[in-house]
């Protein structure tokens, strides 16, 4: 199992951040402030890793299915990260999928 490669996990919580019409700080307070702000748009922008105990804080503020969470953020087999990838409404980008 690895953490997730680019920014898939961090495109979808972008995505459902906006739908929500939330900002990253709104987002930051949702999730009990830690971590910061700083790091959410990192994370969004792919560049941070989650670890499975701020997925489960993302998956929970966003009403998202923390099963599918975790999966898409690596915490499971390559076929069910990208299995949840595409049911959260990501893709799978060709770099991520050639790290395989």
């Amino acid at each position: 199992m690895s953490l997730v490669t680019g920014g898939e996990l961090g495109a979808i919580v972008r995505e459902r951040r906006e739908a929500r019409e939330w900002t990253v700080d709104d987002l930051c307070r949702a999730i009990g402030g830690t971590p910061g702000a700083a790091f959410l748009a990192r994370l969004e922008e792919g560049l941070m890793g989650p670890s499975s105990s701020l997925v489960l804080k993302l998956a929970a503020a966003l009403g998202m299915p923390a099963d599918l969470m975790l999966n898409a953020a690596g915490f499971a087999t390559e076929g069910q990260r990208a299995e949840a990838i595409t049911a959260l409404g990501g893709t799978l980008s060709r770099r991520a999928t050639d790290d395989a």
